[in-house]
């Protein structure tokens, strides 16, 4: 003991770290070596089973309403001899949750071990997680008297007209679902998953009988959902069956379907690191009109006859083809790409580094299939592959590892939102930083400070626990202040949040509701899962009213900051993000009573992170400057985001961007300075802005714009008709970039796709929508700044273009793996140096980092 605390002191020393931050730093090291870190076992009971769920939802109306609910206390029967369909079915709407339940009636719903007979639809709602046991996952059988019904139906039927896109706050993880009992000739589904953002769909396992029609997962209404992850489907006619505006599918594996994933309709379909094994058909993409713009990326087509079948037609207007690029997909079988006309466009593998494209791109125009490199960053790979990682259940640790907040003995948190629990979820996070999980049962977590979650720390949530600011700590705009915050500037260590949702409880113009400071010793130990940032909307605010009159100028609810900040310090891996500034209110969408939201945040996401960033099944919406903006930002990777401009903005609006904010040039804000004064078509919010960034990949950019000037909540004219179907100039703006690629970039009611001001040389662009048609406006299937070269062209029907492609690991060059600890330096576009980090010790923040190492 002595020997350590010596080096730690020399360490210190050489720092120049003396005097009380000296002690304060030992005092840490003492600390952290009485709370022995949290080690993974093979617990028999799932932590979520024992901990107390003593949360509270001040909005309910309800006094005795209770927000768990265990499946055997509804009379469910986990032998499987019995129906329990009822059982479930009371679960979900007890308490009169049906049509009342958005932002005021949550309902967790635990289902243990077992087997559970289901004779009828188990009818989910908003604001539910369904949520099966992760230690021991229970099995859904469907009987047979289901038919064509799904044993799990995912569609809040109470959301009134185009509902699919208002089911929001939803999840399902951790079932197997069995369909064998079905006949094989019946259109039996095990899931219908029409949804919107911020819903999740983890850990299921759907198995059907083999050369059966059943359907895995159905999308009957459609919808607006961003993300489903890390779940496995076997046999049936189709795995999963995609009608919805845009997804994500991660980690997914198809196994022995007929059709792995069937794309009814989708205008953005990103499909990444998922196995395809002995399936007739990987992806069928078949139909005209069916689907805009598809990335495959990381992922095996084995023992496939087609692994994607596009409709792709070989003379006459390229326009109705589907767009599709490939990167980094291993092939094992006939054909990897194939027409409907029966052409082979792609016969083996695209290594990783490079890029197979069929549709528009830019700068070469249409492209009927052409290889492209495109190295990866190296700080973004693992193996050769871009980084990915499940959502974490932490199913390895017993319940005495974790800490419930309410439970605390020395710190009182309340949760109802009408007690200060800031200085207590701080001292209890400081407490235990490194040694517990620390769980945040459902409520509304009120806080006149920041949070500061610190190295170490594992924050997890219950159906969206809520931490709201308030008071003057978050109200001046020219020293912003985050909610919560990730690790301070120079910090490295291990931090994860889940479940978590972070608003604001009044105007609150110099709010951040979440900001990053803290790197990553090692891939995804900075990691947010299914966490959203609200601005209005829901009950718990009174923004609904002080930001709804047609007449008020936006400059009176400047009600946040911005959303999200990767600040330049920081590294993280994010994934099922919704940035969302509220359109309408929640609990009365449609309501004629129903005051608008006139919502002025500035700013959505600004990543200024020059190490790793990983965004996967992101969405931001309605910011006033930008929804993603990348300044100074390098090594970043996205795959699916998804936008939408404030409908306050455009034609006939009170105020133009940047007003009513001024533009911070810390911050990279956009100035607007290429519009006219009075343009306010192109005075409107960038989709995505990016400024003196490099390295950037994003798969899948689905970009929508709605409305000119809509105050009064009727959304008239959503497609803009009143001006031409026209509703904005440019959602894409780039200047100052280098090695960025946009692949399956689609865009709605725009003028210009992609503004980019070049690098100050005159070799500016413009990508215009109507000479881009696809999806649901336009879609350009590769953008590419400074792309190495062409490999190759692809014209001739029938050729075998596999040889030589055997889809094996990169080299370095090509964004390997690479070595830790190593750097590079490289002159980007604007004749900048900038230094990239690998996985060695980072270096600052020496006190915390020498806490964190020993």
């Amino acid at each position: 003991m002595m020997a350590r605390h010596s080096l730690v002191h020399t360490l210190l020393l050489a720092a120049g770290v003396t005097g009380n931050l000296q002690q304060s730093a030992e005092a840490e090291i003492h600390r952290r070596e009485a709370c022995p870190a949290p080690a993974a076992g093979a617990p028999k009971m799932w932590w979520r089973a024992e901990v107390a769920h003593n949360g509270v939802t001040p909005y309910s109306t309800d006094s005795a309403y209770q927000y768990y609910r265990n499946m055997l206390s509804y009379g469910a029967d986990d032998t499987g001899v019995n129906d329990s369909s009822k059982a479930f079915n009371d679960a979900v709407h007890a308490w009169q949750r049906a049509g009342n339940t958005v932002s005021t009636r949550p309902a967790y719903i635990y289902v243990p071990p077992g087997t559970y007979l289901i004779k009828e639809p188990i009818q989910l709602l908003v604001y539910t997680f369904l949520v099966g046991d992760a230690v021991n996952i229970p099995t859904l059988i469907a009987d047979s008297s289901l038919n064509t019904e799904p044993v799990i139906h995912g569609y809040d039927l109470y959301q009134g007209e185009n509902g699919a896109t208002k089911n929001f706050y939803m999840a399902v993880r951790n079932f197997r679902i069995n369909t064998s009992r079905i006949s094989r000739h019946v259109q039996a589904r095990g899931m219908e998953w029409s949804v919107s953002q911020s819903c999740s769909l983890v850990n299921v396992h759907v198995t059907m009988p083999v050369g059966s029609a059943h359907v895995g997962i159905s999308m009957s209404y459609g919808g607006s959902a961003s993300l489903m992850s890390d779940s496995i489907l076997t046999g049936g006619a189709i795995g999963l069956q995609i009608a919805s505006q845009q997804y994500l599918v991660k980690n997914l594996t198809f196994t022995s379907c007929a059709t792995g994933i069937y794309i009814k309709w989708s205008h953005v379909t990103t499909v990444q690191n998922c196995h395809f094994l002995s399936c007739t058909t990987g992806i069928d993409a078949a139909r005209e009109g069916s689907a805009g713009a598809i990335s495959v990326i990381d992922s095996i087509f084995d023992q496939a006859g087609v692994g994607v079948l596009v409709y792709a037609p070989s003379s006459g207007s390229t326009q109705s083809s589907v767009s599709l690029v490939m990167d980094g997909v291993e092939f094992r079988g006939a054909n990897l790409a194939k027409a409907t006309d029966g052409r082979v466009l792609r016969g083996g593998s695209v290594p990783q580094g490079q890029s197979w494209v069929l549709g528009n791109t830019e700068p070469d125009g249409y492209q009927g299939g052409a290889m492209y490199v495109a190295p990866r960053a190296r700080a973004l790979v693992d193996r050769g592959k871009y980084f990915v990682k499940a959502l974490p259940q932490y199913e390895e640790w017993d319940v005495g590892m974790v800490v419930n907040v309410k439970e605390d003995p020395e710190f009182r948190v309340w949760g109802d939102n009408l007690h200060n629990d800031g200085p207590s979820i701080n001292a209890i996070l400081r407490k235990h930083a490194g040694c517990k999980l620390i769980f945040l049962p459902q409520g509304v977590y009120q806080t006149l400070e920041t949070i500061y979650v610190p190295p170490g720390s594992r924050l997890v949530g219950e159906v969206f626990s809520t931490i709201t600011a308030l008071g003057d700590h978050f109200t001046n705009p020219a020293s912003p202040q985050p909610i919560v915050q990730v690790g301070r500037p120079g910090e490295s260590g291990a931090a994860q949040l889940s479940d978590i949702l972070i608003s604001v409880g009044d105007v609150l113009p110099g709010a951040i509701l979440l900001q990053i400071n803290m790197a990553l010793p090692s891939p995804g130990s900075v990691s947010l899962f299914n966490v959203v940032l609200r601005v209005g909307g829901s009950a718990d605010t009174p923004i609904n009213t002080k930001c709804s009159s047609p007449s008020t100028p936006p400059s009176t609810c400047k009600a946040a900051f911005a959303l999200l900040h990767l600040a330049p310090s920081s590294s993280a891996y994010l994934e099922g993000i919704w940035g969302w500034v509220a359109d309408h209110g929640l609990d009365t969408f449609l309501d004629p009573s129903t005051p608008p939201q006139n919502i002025a945040v500035g700013r959505g996401a600004l990543i200024q992170s020059t190490s790793p960033v990983w965004m996967l099944g992101t969405s931001f919406e309605h910011c006033v400057l930008y929804q993603y903006s990348l300044h100074n930002a390098s090594n970043v990777y996205m795959a699916l985001q998804q936008t939408e401009s404030p409908y306050w903005q455009g034609a006939g609006t009170l105020s133009s961007a940047p007003s009513p904010w001024v533009p911070n040039a810390a911050h990279g804000d956009p100035t607007f300075e290429h519009c006219l004064p009075d343009d306010a078509h192109c005075r409107r919010a960038w989709a995505m802005s990016i400024s003196h960034s490099d390295n950037i990949t994003v798969h899948g950019s689905a970009l929508w714009t709605f409305f000119n000037g809509m105050r009064d909540g009727l959304l008239a004219d959503a497609n803009c008709m009143a001006t031409g179907g026209i509703c904005q100039t440019s959602l894409v703006g780039i200047s100052d970039a280098a090695s960025t690629y946009l692949y399956g970039l689609a865009t709605r009611a725009v003028e210009n796709m992609v503004w980019d001001a070049g690098n100050g040389g005159g070799n500016g662009t413009v990508v215009k929508q109507d000479g881009k048609k696809g999806g649901w406006g336009g879609v350009v299937v590769a953008y590419l700044r400074d792309v190495e070269a062409r490999r190759e062209e692809e014209e001739e029907e029938g050729k075998d273009r596999g040889d030589g492609d055997d889809g094996g690991e990169m080299d370095d060059e090509n964004g390997g793996e690479g070595e830790g600890g190593e750097e590079d330096v490289k002159e980007n576009g604007g004749g900048r140096e900038r230094v990239r980090t690998g996985w060695g010790l980072l270096v600052g923040g020496l006190v915390m980092g020498v806490v964190d190492l020993l």
